[in-house]
């Protein structure tokens, strides 16, 4: 489902960056000193709505240990996941216990569903992509314990460069020191293909993860950068700061030749006002960051999950602004089959499921 739309949305949300909203994560806390009444209430409240949640599934003899898969610390995943792990432990405390770690990203937290390592852990649909066909050096063969559970938010391809540098669009990479985040990465090497393929040809890539990379362009060492992120992203806000960017668009054929060549992408604007130093809509692309999980976690399980996630989304929206697209709707982004208890929910709530993303252990 390609949405252009999502710069309409995205203007009104430009006043917050992930790491700024690093201390909201839907917890309540309670007054010191504290009234046992109080207390007492608030316990029986949470266990109604424990019960209310699970109604009809069967509690387990205590509660589950799950992990769930984020970023390197202060990374937009590791920000969100520990969120949501919050919101799930608060919202179903008898049910489970999940444990928000800090990981290498997609790639490492898609290697660990698949290892049996991990319950649960946020991805790119470009390492889902690569994951599910198994042709990437990282997957080691097709990950088919892989599963979609919920749409998070999408992230726009950003291309930035000092503007002393004069680099205005992609061609101006030619001959150029480019950097394209960690080594190994779905977008290292989703974008050294598109480029190959594009007739864009850098001197060198410059790899290293999106701060460092920062970082390197504010030392001259890089000439321009490409990361995927919700604007704004901090390493590029800090960077404006003590430097001028300029932030290089697409133009619709290029746009045309990603989305052709990946399906997970999507043509889109990045609006003004993202950055200083975007002071007119950007045209770019996207694609989205989803939460995944192993087909081997019982459906109930992530029945109830999911479902206590997209029907409390005013507490994810406390998390990070981003996750105003974290609907029901939204999962049908997901280019690798659901889980059976993703696709319960979306059938109960009256969403239809394309054949292609029914996972091969659901039943009606």
């Amino acid at each position: 489902m390609k949405k252009n739309w999502l710069a309409l949305i995205l203007a009104g949300a430009m006043a917050f960056s992930m790491t700024a909203c690093g201390g909201s994560s839907g917890t309540a806390t309670t007054a010191g000193g504290g009234d046992t009444a109080a207390k007492e209430e608030s316990a029986a409240a949470a266990d109604q709505g424990d019960q209310a949640v699970g109604e009809g599934i069967e509690k387990p003899s205590s509660p589950l240990r799950y992990s769930l898969g984020t970023s390197s610390s202060g990374g937009n995943f590791y920000l969100v996941g520990g969120g949501i792990a919050t919101i799930l432990n608060n919202s179903l405390p008898d049910y489970f216990v999940i444990t928000s770690e800090e990981t290498g990203g997609s790639t490492a937290n898609l290697t660990m569903i698949q290892n049996g390592e991990m319950e649960v852990g946020i991805a790119m649909t470009s390492s889902l992509a690569e994951a599910k066909e198994g042709t990437a050096e990282w997957t080691g063969g097709p990950m088919d314990k892989v599963r979609g559970m919920v749409a998070l938010y999408p992230s726009y391809m950003t291309m930035y460069a000092l503007s002393s540098s004069g680099i205005k669009n992609i061609s101006d990479f030619n001959g150029k020191i480019v950097g394209l985040g960690s080594k190994g990465a779905a977008m290292d090497s989703v974008l050294r293909t598109a480029f190959d393929k594009m007739g864009v040809k850098p001197a060198s890539i410059y790899n290293d993860g999106h701060g460092a990379t920062a970082s390197a362009v504010a030392d001259g060492q890089v000439d321009a950068a490409v990361l995927f992120s919700f604007p704004p992203f901090a390493a590029i806000s800090e960077l404006e700061a003590t430097q001028e960017l300029t932030f290089i668009g697409l133009t619709p054929e290029e746009q045309k030749q990603l989305t052709d060549m990946y399906p997970f992408y999507t043509a889109a604007t990045m609006p003004a006002g993202s950055y200083k130093g975007a002071t007119e809509d950007v045209p770019t692309v996207t694609e989205w960051n989803m939460l995944v999980c192993s087909s081997e976690v019982p459906e109930d399980y992530i029945y109830l999950m999911t479902k206590t996630l997209l029907e409390n989304n005013p507490q994810l929206m406390e998390i990070h602004k981003s996750l105003e697209y974290c609907t029901a709707e939204n999962i049908l982004n997901y280019n690798v089959p659901l889980h059976a208890g993703t696709v319960r929910y979306l059938q109960e709530v009256g969403v239809n499921v394309p054949d292609e993303l029914i996972p091969p252990e659901y039943q009606k």
